[in-house]
């Protein structure tokens, strides 16, 4: 296969993946929430505490838009933002008790969409899917 075909095959997936899973979509699973702030969710909660210069690392965000959209969140109560004790050059970033609970609603609600994607196969298909992807982050991410 010459690099054409396999880049066309690759193309191909992630349009098909993009439109099953909803990101297309102005709000996540029909959530109150766009992909870039559920993602932002995720990360606070992932780190229990970061910065918006790490939540950026992951990311690669434009740093206005980036500023934005924390701003929204937390006049949505969902984040907070403190001085760092330590380093008073630094803000730390906080999921609230809302915004765990509205983080936690997005998670479950993209299991369930993932849990109705493959719905169809039977247990060893999942599993071989589950192990695909695997090997998709090892090849693309893990150096």
């Amino acid at each position: 296969m010459n690099e054409e075909e396999i880049i066309h095959k690759i193309r191909k997936f992630n349009r098909s993946y993009v439109r099953s899973i909803g990101l297309l979509e102005k709000k996540l699973l029909n959530s109150d929430y766009s992909l870039t702030e559920s993602q932002i969710l995720y990360l606070v909660n992932d780190q229990k505490k970061t910065t918006a210069t790490e939540i950026n690392k992951i990311l690669k965000l434009d740093e206005g838009y980036l500023s934005r959209i924390i701003k929204k969140l937390i006049s949505k109560s969902l984040l907070t933002k403190e001085q760092s004790f330590s380093d008073k050059r630094i803000f730390e970033i906080r999921l609230t008790e809302k915004g765990l609970k509205e983080q936690q609603k997005l998670d479950t609600l993209s299991s369930d969409s993932i849990r109705s994607i493959i719905a169809h196969l039977n247990k060893s298909d999942q599993s071989e899917l589950a192990n695909l992807f695997n090997r998709i982050m090892t090849l693309l991410y893990k150096k």
